[in-house]
This record gives structure tokens, C-alpha cells and sequence, in this order.
């Protein structure tokens, strides 16, 4: 990250040349100083940028994550509903035509 440079000293002179007091003159640029220092470059804030971005990227990941795993759970739960009801209609099938078997066989005939 580039650091933005500023001239205390440059500053100061300038200060005093045009006529301010040196003690005022060194609480400006040292004011000054500290508000420069404190200036987000575009550097910083591009790198902030790319840090939110990232992170804001594995959140994401792990939420995909998340979210697959109970499709998935999902998905299991509804093919044993569908496994349990084709069971259930072969079951019932067997024993219509068991029923029917034994009907038949019994009363001679419908």
C-alpha cells in the first residue's frame, strides 16, 4: 500500500513564511499530519475490497454447503417415501390377488 508523503517540515516553513506564528504553525502541520496519515489510499481501500470479497466468498461456499447437504437429506427422505410406497402398492396388489385366488378356488368360480 502506497502511503500518501507529506512534508512536515515543507509545511511548517511554508506556514511561517507567510506569517503565522511558529508555535501555530507546528500544532497545523501537525494536525495536518495526522489527517494525511490517516487517508484511505485507493491502494487500502481496493485491498479492503478484495478481503471483504474473499470472505464474503467462503460465507457463501460454506452456505452452498450447507444448503446441498440438506437437498440431499431431502432428496434421500423422498426416495425411501417412494421406495416405501411402491412397496405398499406391491403388498396390497399381492394380496388383492391372493384374495382373488382364493375366492376363485373356493366358491367354484365368480
Amino acid at each position: 500500500m502506497a502511503a500518501t508523503a507529506f512534508d512536515t517540515l515543507d509545511a511548517a516553513r511554508r506556514l511561517k513564511a507567510a506569517g503565522i506564528e511558529a508555535g501555530h504553525a507546528e500544532a497545523i502541520v501537525g494536525v495536518m499530519g495526522q489527517s494525511v496519515s490517516q487517508t484511505v489510499t485507493v491502494e487500502h481501500f481496493d485491498a479492503g475490497v478484495a478481503s471483504l470479497r474473499t470472505e464474503l466468498c467462503a460465507r457463501m461456499d460454506v452456505g452452498h454447503a450447507e444448503l446441498r447437504a440438506r437437498i440431499e437429506s431431502v432428496e434421500t427422505k423422498m426416495w425411501r417415501v417412494h421406495l416405501v410406497s411402491v412397496g405398499t402398492i406391491v403388498a396390497a396388489l399381492a394380496l388383492a390377488t391372493t384374495i382373488l385366488g382364493i375366492i376363485i378356488t373356493q366358491g367354484g368360480g365368480v
